[in-house]
Protein backbone atom coordinates (compact mmCIF):
# COMPACT_ATOMS: atom_id res chain seq x y z
CA UNK A 1 0.00 0.00 0.00
CA UNK A 2 1.50 3.30 -1.07
CA UNK A 3 1.03 6.60 0.61
CA UNK A 4 0.96 9.79 -1.36
CA UNK A 5 2.27 13.06 -0.13
CA UNK A 6 -0.55 15.59 0.30
CA UNK A 7 -0.42 18.36 -2.22
CA UNK A 8 0.29 21.78 -0.72
CA UNK A 9 -2.77 23.95 -0.48
CA UNK A 10 -2.67 27.44 -1.98
CA UNK A 11 -1.91 30.14 0.55
CA UNK A 12 -4.88 32.30 1.43
CA UNK A 13 -3.92 35.92 1.75
CA UNK A 14 -6.11 38.68 3.08
CA UNK A 15 -6.87 41.41 0.63
CA UNK A 16 -5.05 44.62 1.47
CA UNK A 17 -7.20 47.25 3.11
CA UNK A 18 -7.42 50.31 0.92
CA UNK A 19 -9.91 52.45 2.90
CA UNK A 20 -11.70 53.23 -0.34
CA UNK A 21 -14.81 51.13 -0.05
CA UNK A 22 -16.92 53.03 2.47
CA UNK A 23 -16.88 55.38 5.41
CA UNK A 24 -15.09 58.16 3.57
CA UNK A 25 -15.99 61.68 2.52
CA UNK A 26 -13.85 63.60 0.05
CA UNK A 27 -10.96 61.23 0.59
CA UNK A 28 -10.98 61.21 4.40
CA UNK A 29 -12.49 58.69 6.86
CA UNK A 30 -15.69 60.02 8.40
CA UNK A 31 -14.30 59.21 11.85
CA UNK A 32 -11.34 61.55 11.30
CA UNK A 33 -13.63 64.34 10.13
CA UNK A 34 -15.79 63.81 13.21
CA UNK A 35 -12.77 63.98 15.50
CA UNK A 36 -11.64 67.22 13.85
CA UNK A 37 -15.13 68.72 14.25
CA UNK A 38 -15.13 67.75 17.92
CA UNK A 39 -11.71 69.35 18.40
CA UNK A 40 -12.99 72.49 16.69
CA UNK A 41 -15.94 72.66 19.09
CA UNK A 42 -13.63 72.22 22.08
CA UNK A 43 -11.24 74.86 20.70
CA UNK A 44 -14.11 77.33 20.38
CA UNK A 45 -14.62 77.13 24.14
CA UNK A 46 -11.05 78.24 24.83
CA UNK A 47 -10.83 81.99 25.50
CA UNK A 48 -9.10 84.03 22.81
CA UNK A 49 -5.43 84.80 23.41
CA UNK A 50 -4.39 88.46 23.23
CA UNK A 51 -1.83 89.54 20.66
CA UNK A 52 1.09 91.16 22.54
CA UNK A 53 1.08 94.92 22.08
CA UNK A 54 -2.26 94.95 20.24
CA UNK A 55 -5.95 94.66 21.03
CA UNK A 56 -6.41 91.79 18.57
CA UNK A 57 -7.00 88.21 19.61
CA UNK A 58 -5.80 84.79 18.46
CA UNK A 59 -8.33 81.98 18.64
CA UNK A 60 -7.43 78.33 18.47
CA UNK A 61 -10.22 77.64 15.98
CA UNK A 62 -8.69 80.23 13.62
CA UNK A 63 -5.44 78.27 13.77
CA UNK A 64 -7.31 75.03 13.08
CA UNK A 65 -9.01 76.58 10.05
CA UNK A 66 -5.68 77.75 8.63
CA UNK A 67 -4.12 74.27 8.79
CA UNK A 68 -7.24 72.18 8.13
CA UNK A 69 -6.77 71.99 4.36
CA UNK A 70 -3.32 70.41 4.72
CA UNK A 71 -4.60 67.82 7.19
CA UNK A 72 -8.01 66.94 5.74
CA UNK A 73 -7.93 68.11 2.14
CA UNK A 74 -11.32 69.21 0.76
CA UNK A 75 -12.93 67.30 3.64
CA UNK A 76 -11.88 70.22 5.85
CA UNK A 77 -14.97 72.04 4.60
CA UNK A 78 -17.25 69.35 6.08
CA UNK A 79 -15.39 69.08 9.38
CA UNK A 80 -15.11 72.85 9.82
CA UNK A 81 -18.76 73.39 8.91
CA UNK A 82 -19.97 70.73 11.36
CA UNK A 83 -17.76 72.03 14.14
CA UNK A 84 -18.61 75.64 13.33
CA UNK A 85 -22.37 75.09 13.39
CA UNK A 86 -22.35 73.34 16.77
CA UNK A 87 -19.81 75.80 18.22
CA UNK A 88 -21.95 78.70 17.01
CA UNK A 89 -24.94 77.28 18.87
CA UNK A 90 -22.96 76.65 22.06
CA UNK A 91 -20.82 79.79 21.97
CA UNK A 92 -22.66 82.39 19.83
CA UNK A 93 -20.57 85.25 21.23
CA UNK A 94 -17.54 84.03 19.31
CA UNK A 95 -19.03 84.58 15.85
CA UNK A 96 -19.23 88.09 14.42
CA UNK A 97 -20.77 87.12 11.08
CA UNK A 98 -24.22 86.19 12.36
CA UNK A 99 -26.08 82.88 11.96
CA UNK A 100 -24.14 82.03 8.81
CA UNK A 101 -20.79 82.53 10.52
CA UNK A 102 -19.85 78.88 9.97
CA UNK A 103 -19.42 79.68 6.28
CA UNK A 104 -16.22 81.57 7.06
CA UNK A 105 -14.36 78.53 8.40
CA UNK A 106 -16.00 76.32 5.78
CA UNK A 107 -14.67 78.39 2.90
CA UNK A 108 -11.23 78.79 4.46
CA UNK A 109 -10.82 75.04 4.80
CA UNK A 110 -12.34 74.31 1.40
CA UNK A 111 -10.09 76.65 -0.61
CA UNK A 112 -6.92 75.37 1.09
CA UNK A 113 -8.09 71.76 0.90
CA UNK A 114 -8.84 71.95 -2.81
CA UNK A 115 -5.47 73.54 -3.44
CA UNK A 116 -3.68 70.81 -1.46
CA UNK A 117 -5.62 68.19 -3.45
CA UNK A 118 -4.30 69.89 -6.61
CA UNK A 119 -7.81 70.91 -7.63
CA UNK A 120 -6.45 74.40 -8.10
CA UNK A 121 -9.04 75.50 -10.66
CA UNK A 122 -11.86 75.02 -8.16
CA UNK A 123 -9.77 76.63 -5.42
CA UNK A 124 -9.10 79.62 -7.66
CA UNK A 125 -12.76 80.01 -8.60
CA UNK A 126 -13.82 79.95 -4.95
CA UNK A 127 -11.13 82.45 -3.94
CA UNK A 128 -12.17 84.81 -6.74
CA UNK A 129 -15.84 84.47 -5.73
CA UNK A 130 -14.94 85.30 -2.11
CA UNK A 131 -13.02 88.40 -3.17
CA UNK A 132 -15.70 89.32 -5.69
CA UNK A 133 -18.41 89.18 -3.03
CA UNK A 134 -16.55 91.98 -1.26
CA UNK A 135 -16.59 94.25 -4.30
CA UNK A 136 -20.25 93.58 -5.15
CA UNK A 137 -21.25 95.53 -2.04
CA UNK A 138 -21.58 99.26 -2.96
CA UNK A 139 -19.86 100.12 0.33
CA UNK A 140 -16.70 98.58 -1.11
CA UNK A 141 -16.60 101.11 -3.96
CA UNK A 142 -15.43 103.84 -1.61
CA UNK A 143 -11.93 105.28 -1.46
CA UNK A 144 -9.26 102.77 -0.48
CA UNK A 145 -11.65 99.84 0.03
CA UNK A 146 -9.89 97.84 -2.69
CA UNK A 147 -6.95 97.53 -0.28
CA UNK A 148 -8.91 95.51 2.28
CA UNK A 149 -8.62 92.11 0.52
CA UNK A 150 -4.85 92.57 0.40
CA UNK A 151 -2.25 91.30 1.13
CA UNK A 152 -3.16 87.73 2.04
CA UNK A 153 -5.80 87.27 -0.65
CA UNK A 154 -3.14 88.30 -3.16
CA UNK A 155 -0.74 85.71 -1.73
CA UNK A 156 -3.48 83.09 -1.99
CA UNK A 157 -4.09 83.93 -5.65
CA UNK A 158 -0.37 83.76 -6.44
CA UNK A 159 0.00 80.34 -4.78
CA UNK A 160 -3.09 79.01 -6.55
CA UNK A 161 -2.42 80.24 -10.08
CA UNK A 162 1.39 80.19 -10.39
CA UNK A 163 2.13 76.54 -11.18
CA UNK A 164 5.83 76.37 -10.12
CA UNK A 165 4.97 77.98 -6.78
CA UNK A 166 1.90 75.78 -6.32
CA UNK A 167 3.82 72.58 -7.09
CA UNK A 168 6.70 73.58 -4.80
CA UNK A 169 4.33 74.23 -1.89
CA UNK A 170 2.51 70.93 -2.32
CA UNK A 171 5.67 68.87 -2.82
CA UNK A 172 7.43 70.43 0.18
CA UNK A 173 4.47 69.57 2.42
CA UNK A 174 3.89 66.08 1.02
CA UNK A 175 7.56 65.14 1.46
CA UNK A 176 7.93 67.01 4.77
CA UNK A 177 11.05 68.66 3.40
CA UNK A 178 13.39 69.54 6.25
CA UNK A 179 14.09 73.06 4.96
CA UNK A 180 11.19 74.09 2.72
CA UNK A 181 8.40 72.66 4.86
CA UNK A 182 8.24 75.81 6.98
CA UNK A 183 7.76 78.41 4.21
CA UNK A 184 5.44 76.03 2.34
CA UNK A 185 3.20 75.60 5.39
CA UNK A 186 3.29 79.38 5.91
CA UNK A 187 1.97 79.96 2.38
CA UNK A 188 -0.70 77.29 2.77
CA UNK A 189 -1.78 78.88 6.05
CA UNK A 190 -2.03 82.18 4.17
CA UNK A 191 -4.43 80.53 1.74
CA UNK A 192 -6.61 79.02 4.46
CA UNK A 193 -6.68 82.12 6.60
CA UNK A 194 -7.25 84.43 3.62
CA UNK A 195 -10.40 82.53 2.68
CA UNK A 196 -11.70 82.73 6.25
CA UNK A 197 -10.95 86.37 7.05
CA UNK A 198 -12.08 87.70 3.66
CA UNK A 199 -15.35 85.78 3.94
CA UNK A 200 -15.76 87.22 7.44
CA UNK A 201 -15.06 90.77 6.26
CA UNK A 202 -17.54 90.39 3.41
CA UNK A 203 -20.33 89.08 5.62
CA UNK A 204 -19.71 91.72 8.30
CA UNK A 205 -19.72 94.47 5.68
CA UNK A 206 -23.04 93.29 4.24
CA UNK A 207 -24.54 93.10 7.73
CA UNK A 208 -23.40 96.46 9.08
CA UNK A 209 -22.62 98.51 5.93
CA UNK A 210 -19.31 99.74 7.31
CA UNK A 211 -17.65 102.54 5.35
CA UNK A 212 -14.04 103.19 4.42
CA UNK A 213 -13.69 105.20 7.64
CA UNK A 214 -13.69 101.91 9.53
CA UNK A 215 -11.87 99.60 7.14
CA UNK A 216 -9.08 101.67 5.65
CA UNK A 217 -7.57 103.29 8.79
CA UNK A 218 -7.62 99.95 10.65
CA UNK A 219 -6.13 97.92 7.77
CA UNK A 220 -2.48 98.04 8.99
CA UNK A 221 -3.64 96.88 12.41
CA UNK A 222 -5.54 93.89 11.02
CA UNK A 223 -2.62 92.97 8.77
CA UNK A 224 -0.42 92.72 11.86
CA UNK A 225 -3.01 90.61 13.70
CA UNK A 226 -3.45 88.28 10.72
CA UNK A 227 0.32 87.96 10.39
CA UNK A 228 0.60 86.81 14.00
CA UNK A 229 -2.20 84.27 13.46
CA UNK A 230 -0.57 82.88 10.31
CA UNK A 231 2.87 82.64 11.95
CA UNK A 232 1.43 80.78 14.95
CA UNK A 233 -0.56 78.56 12.57
CA UNK A 234 2.67 77.74 10.73
CA UNK A 235 4.37 76.48 13.89
CA UNK A 236 1.29 74.47 14.86
CA UNK A 237 0.82 73.15 11.32
CA UNK A 238 4.40 71.91 10.98
CA UNK A 239 4.13 70.14 14.34
CA UNK A 240 0.79 68.54 13.46
CA UNK A 241 1.92 67.30 10.04
CA UNK A 242 5.16 65.81 11.38
CA UNK A 243 3.37 64.32 14.38
CA UNK A 244 0.69 62.66 12.25
CA UNK A 245 3.32 61.17 9.95
CA UNK A 246 5.42 59.79 12.81
CA UNK A 247 2.37 58.38 14.60
CA UNK A 248 1.08 56.88 11.31
CA UNK A 249 -2.27 58.57 11.86
CA UNK A 250 -4.46 59.25 8.83
CA UNK A 251 -4.13 62.53 6.96
CA UNK A 252 -5.03 63.59 3.45
CA UNK A 253 -1.43 63.31 2.24
CA UNK A 254 -1.74 59.53 2.63
CA UNK A 255 -4.07 59.41 -0.37
CA UNK A 256 -2.12 61.75 -2.63
CA UNK A 257 0.49 60.68 -5.11
CA UNK A 258 3.87 61.89 -4.03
Amino acid sequence: MSTSTPKPQPEIRAAPRTWKSRGRLLGMPISVLAIWAALYIAASAVPALPVPGMAGMITINAIMTAISGMVLGPGAAIANAAGGIIAMILYPYGFSAGPLGFLTVTMGGLVAGLLFANKWVLAGILEILIIGSWFVNPQSWQTGMWLVPLPYSLIALLVIFIKPLRDWVRTSILTLHKVWLWPAVFLMCCVGHAGEFMMTNTMVNWMFNLSWQYWVPTLPYWIMVDTVIIVVSTFVGVGVLIGLRKARLPQYADWLEK
